[in-house]
């Protein structure tokens, strides 16, 4: 086994024996001494789960990326004033027009000066759930493309400039004809898609709203002003990534996972640098592991998904491999309910940073073969994303058999002997 021993303390005795006091040493083990049967699987959740949107025109040279969106029901009574100045409720309003206000996430999206964004109205039925860049519903029982690849043929409404230095809003003019229209919630037909027009930028939709100007009954002098929020968005983008040839890829929208079967040798041998200080071989045993982690060397990511906003990296026990890529998973191995952080220039601008997911209870487990309740420890690892999807980029990271491939990093602490008197 080709293992590095990265610092030791104290320094060891003469003889090579087990010194007279607890010492801490650092081992790297290599992918082929740990590690073996690397698969990357995608298709985990939809874009819809994710509640925002995406847009893009021809970004890094590959990526478009529009947002359809559904709206609820209009609000049907509100609290007014009437002439004599009494407020009560009024059922009665007549829309008179309105705005549908876009806002959004200025830290992922790419864009530092204005762009221009088209608003149209679907025209066919679309699934949000299955709606993809060449399907408008794709189910088991029910495949149908659009008519126009991209989100079919839509009514053009209205077109409006973001400028992120000014704000994170942009707003669209409605006409009470399209307002009446979308108030139709029963016809799957119904809805609205956001384009950007300006090519070169990726933008990011947090939510959109449609501020309704109504003139009630009650008080027809006045107009007031109602909020409908939308019921549902999702975002259709191409070209869909394909699968890595080799390395590690997680996140993205559908989500990608990285599974990997997972070894801890039992015998340490052969390190001129261990053996200086402990006895070899040595028999590994599990108290002796302090710190155990996974060591992962970030690339970049296709241009097209790479991050703009931190990645929260899990990794958690595949609890029945042979069902992959449908296989429950165990609980998190990683303490933090946020998981192992990684800025996004480690994707991007600065790749080849070591990355080091920690996994110490699993270790321990797994060179003992049952975790401290009996049960039979998992070989199996996946490599996830904490929230699935959290967004259209990824991370990427080498793999087996390239000059940084994944290495295991254990912290030994091994004691003197036990001599009984």
């Amino acid at each position: 086994m080709a293992t590095g021993c990265e610092e030791q303390t104290p320094v060891a005795p003469d003889d090579g024996a087990l010194p007279g006091a607890p010492i801490t040493v650092t081992v790297n083990i290599p992918w082929n001494d740990f590690a073996s049967n690397l698969e990357v699987f995608g298709g985990y959740g939809s874009a819809e789960d994710i509640g925002q949107g995406v847009l893009a025109e021809d970004f890094a040279g590959t990526l478009d990326a529009r947002t359809l969106l559904r709206f609820g029901a209009y609000p049907r009574i509100a609290t007014v004033q009437d002439t004599t100045g009494a407020s009560r409720p009024d059922s009665t309003l007549t829309i008179l027009g309105g705005r549908f206000v876009a806002f959004f996430d200025t830290i992922e999206s790419t864009n530092t000066a204005p762009v221009t964004l088209a608003l149209g109205a679907t025209t066919e039925a679309w699934d949000q759930t299955t709606v993809s860049w060449d399907f408008a519903v794709d189910t088991i029982n029910d495949q149908r493309p659009w008519t126009e690849v991209g989100g079919g043929l839509v009514n053009p409404v209205a077109q409006a400039t973001w400028d992120p230095s000014a704000g994170d809003t942009a707003v669209f003019v409605l006409d009470s004809a399209q307002v009446a229209a979308w108030a139709d919630t029963t016809d799957l037909s119904v809805g609205a898609r956001l384009d950007i027009l300006d090519p070169g930028e990726r933008l990011a939709l947090s939510t959109a709203v449609l501020r309704l100007d109504a003139r009630p009954s009650s008080n027809p002098d006045t107009i007031i002003e109602l909020t409908a929020a939308t019921r549902g968005s999702t975002f259709i983008y191409s070209p869909f990534p394909q699968p890595p040839p080799d390395g590690v890829r997680i996140g993205g929208a559908p989500s990608w996972r990285t599974i990997l079967d997972i070894g801890v040798p039992s015998v340490i041998d052969g390190i001129p640098d261990f053996c200086a200080v402990v006895s070899c071989p040595h028999t590994l045993i599990p108290g002796e592991i302090s710190y155990a982690a996974l060591v992962l060397t970030s690339r970049a990511t296709e241009a097209a998904f790479q991050p703009t906003d931190s990645i929260r990296l899990d990794v958690r026990p595949v609890l029945n491999r042979s069902a992959m890529p449908k296989s429950p998973l165990g609980v998190s191995l990683i303490v933090s309910p946020f998981g192992r952080t990684v800025q996004p220039e480690a994707f991007g601008a600065a790749p080849g940073v070591e990355i080091e997911i920690p996994f110490t209870g699993y270790a321990r487990d797994r060179l003992r073969g049952t975790d401290t309740s009996g049960n039979p420890t998992p070989e199996t690892l996946a490599l996830l994303s904490v929230i699935e999807p959290f967004s259209i980029a990824f991370a990427s990271f080498e793999g087996p058999l390239s000059a940084a491939e994944p290495y295991l990093r254990l912290v030994l602490t091994i004691g003197p002997p036990v001599e009984l008197p």
